[in-house]
């Protein structure tokens, strides 16, 4: 009777239900189940049911909860997080050390060269920036022209005798005219004992009175004029400074670029240009006032 209801019944044989059909067997597990299984008791959504639970089981690795392929990924995807995270922990902390630390500028144009004569080179930069600020200069073209006049050393003679001393090789007449213009006492010699920063005073108020004379200072070349000859300040390249057999010609016949006995604002333009490159191509600076 109970074999009879068995058969006739809706349910399936005993060997056939849920447990059974997990068994690892693949497609002959399937088929043996599907051969045995009534038609008449077919339910689609149990048999979807149990094919589901038969892949997952058979995908499960040994001692693992998810299928093949799927920890992969789980680390992959944790490894990025924690890659994403590290990141903005670098950038918050770069963010933070730019507020609070000091700005770095980098050194200077040839400072490398003016600390051979100074004792406080921090102090001279700073200096040398200050000034050309004041005279809506690049400090590069500064540092360009007193490296021409005297390498930086500040109790440096000219030695071709014309007395010239200093950074920018200060003359007599014109010491006397800063003394005028300072109320100071000057001697030549007095600058001899300066250091580098402190005559940079006295650069400063030299341009600024050559400035007041001659107009603005637009190029590398024309602050080289203030210093050399200031008349020809804003004149054309065919304008004659020195010409043989004059004294001061054979004192600068060095600046003779073409070797034609004659020395012209071409010459000491095509001469700044060749021996400062990188200061020639700065351009004129202009600063508003905040």
């Amino acid at each position: 009777m109970s074999h009879q209801a068995n058969v006739s019944g809706n349910s399936q044989p005993s060997f056939l239900k849920k447990r059974a059909v997990r068994i690892r067997y693949g497609w002959l597990g399937k088929s043996f189940s599907q051969f045995f299984t009534r038609k008449d008791s077919y339910d689609p959504k149990k048999v979807m049911k149990e094919k589901v639970e038969h892949e997952v089981i058979r995908a499960a690795p040994d001692g693992m909860g998810y299928p093949k392929g799927r920890g992969i990924w789980l680390v992959i995807a944790v490894l990025l997080c924690v890659n994403i995270i590290g990141f903005m922990f670098t950038i918050m902390r770069e963010h933070n050390l730019r507020i609070h630390t000091p700005f770095q500028r980098s050194s200077l144009y040839l400072m490398d060269k003016a600390k051979k004569h100074t004792a406080d080179p921090d102090l001279f930069e700073a200096r040398v920036r200050s000034v050309a600020r004041g005279l809506e200069i690049p400090p590069e073209w500064l540092m360009a022209v007193m490296y021409t006049e005297s390498r930086f050393n500040p109790s440096v003679r000219n030695f071709k005798g014309s007395g010239a001393t200093g950074l920018i090789q200060f003359m007599g007449p014109t010491l006397r005219d800063l003394n005028r213009r300072l109320g100071t006492r000057y001697y030549l010699s007095d600058l001899q004992r300066m250091t580098a920063s402190e005559q940079m005073l006295l650069v400063m108020e030299y341009l600024n009175m050559m400035r007041e004379r001659h107009g603005e200072f637009n190029s590398l070349t024309d602050l080289y004029l203030a210093i050399l000859y200031p008349r020809a300040i804003g004149k054309h390249y065919s304008y004659t400074l020195f010409s043989h057999p004059s004294k001061r010609y054979r004192q600068n016949s060095g600046l003779d670029e073409n070797k034609d006995r004659k020395i012209t604002v071409g010459d000491i333009d095509q001469r700044m240009k060749r021996l400062y490159r990188k200061a020639y191509k700065k351009e004129k600076t202009y600063y508003l006032d905040s």
